[in-house]
């Protein structure tokens, strides 16, 4: 065999090796490709819960274009025991909404500030730990939160008329509802939703009553019903003191103050 034969042998061979190379590159380029956006993918989705995190969910509730002077009801349920402690948050920067004018002061950029923090487990009618604690709520510029409540304030009515109330009360009469906690935000404004349970936080933008919930059984029968009140209504008590420290909103009923 010729020198000449040899060469051409081993160039042969390095074409050869050189495209097989290229090919395996070309094979990892596409698997790269796919693995960056299955990743992509991920990322975009994916929650704290997922990479055993604490989930958190996120909403808007939506009051604009209300009257500033009615306070609207919101209401949630929270789950038992499974979850342990949930939590809720309803926030709002203090500018936020201030394009729309509001409350008609040439576009003032201090709207109304909200920070209620919130945790508990469960409903009235759970059979768990069952409670609602008012964590933190700070309130600037203007007033924008009143009556929030483990057990919704709501008003009772029949469901059909046939059968009797439960527990005898009167249809129209002001309770708390078994199956709801809530609180009443001020009209015109928007809110931050921000909580560690996935159902979502319901409300109504309404002036007419509107369904929480009911139940029917062989016996009885009862539905809870929430309605809109104007900022001067007794139904919605007094104005929340500032606790921007946790638990003192709690505390402060509970304890009393003790003389200097």
């Amino acid at each position: 065999m010729g020198i000449e034969t040899t060469i051409t042998k081993v160039v042969d061979a390095c074409e050869k090796l050189t495209q097989t190379v290229t090919d395996q590159i070309g094979k990892i380029d596409a698997r790269m490709d796919a693995a960056l956006g299955q990743f992509t993918a991920w990322r975009g989705a994916v929650q704290a819960k997922d990479i055993n995190g604490r989930a958190s969910y996120s909403q808007i509730i939506d009051l604009t274009g209300l009257s500033t002077n009615i306070f609207y009801p919101v209401w949630w349920r929270m789950p038992g025991n499974e979850q342990g402690i949930s939590e809720i948050l309803i926030s709002r920067n203090y500018s936020l909404d201030s394009e729309k004018n509001p409350f008609n002061n040439n576009f003032e950029v201090h709207v109304a500030g909200l920070n209620l923090q919130m945790e508990g487990c469960g409903i009235p009618w759970n059979g768990d730990a069952n409670f609602l604690a008012v964590k933190r709520v700070s309130q600037t510029y203007r007033e924008t939160v009143r009556r929030v409540e483990f057990g919704m304030l709501s008003y009772v009515r029949p469901v059909t008329g046939v059968k009797p109330i439960y527990l005898n009360q009167v249809s129209g009469a002001l309770v708390n509802s078994p199956q709801e906690s809530g609180c009443y935000l001020r009209g015109g404004l928007s809110y931050i939703i921000t909580k560690s349970f996935e159902a979502p936080v319901k409300y109504s933008r309404s002036d007419a009553e509107v369904e929480l919930s009911q139940a029917v059984t062989s016996e009885y029968e009862i539905s809870w019903k929430v309605k809109p009140f104007a900022v001067t209504a007794p139904e919605l008590g007094t104005t929340y003191p500032e606790n921007r420290m946790a638990y003192t909103f709690d505390n402060d009923k509970r304890y009393a103050a003790k003389g200097v």
